[in-house]
């Protein structure tokens, strides 16, 4: 009895075809990062500074001077200081900073570029989280001052 003969299946015409393609889209992933965190975090300041004015204009224009206990007077303050920690963490993914580079080693390069996104992804992750318990907060107050 013989063995039958195993034929190795054809090779996908379009396997580097498909290969070259994802290539090019993690290559132009890792050319916009910088640029994509960047973007995100000008939006994000406007959106903060957005909410930080009216939330200013609604507690100038309240009839809560004076009438307001400690206890109150933190549950009013948190979301700007909140807003204001997500500012500053927004701010800080773009502040300059001085990098060590050897230009003919592409491993330094790499660890530089790394590093870089590290930082302003962190610091952008930081302002989100703030932003999020900023808004929570100004919930937290409109209930508050609804309550009476």
């Amino acid at each position: 009895m013989k063995a039958p003969l195993i034929t190795p299946p054809e090779p996908d015409p379009l396997l580097d075809e498909t290969r070259a393609f994802w290539r090019e889209i993690g290559k132009s992933m890792i050319r916009e990062s910088i640029g994509t965190i960047d973007e995100a975090a000008k939006q994000m300041l406007g959106v903060i500074s957005l909410l930080e004015g009216l939330y200013f204009h609604a507690i100038t224009f309240s009839d809560l001077r004076g009438k307001i206990n400690n206890d109150l007077l933190i549950i009013y303050l948190l979301p700007i200081v909140l807003l204001l920690a997500s500012l500053i963490a927004a701010l800080i993914v773009f502040a300059p900073d001085r990098y060590r580079l050897n230009f003919t080693s592409a491993e330094a390069s790499k660890i530089v570029y790394e590093r870089v996104i590290r930082i302003k992804q962190v610091a952008f992750q930081v302002a989100a989280i703030f932003l999020v318990l900023g808004i929570g907060s100004m919930l937290l107050c409109a209930l508050t001052y609804l309550r009476g």
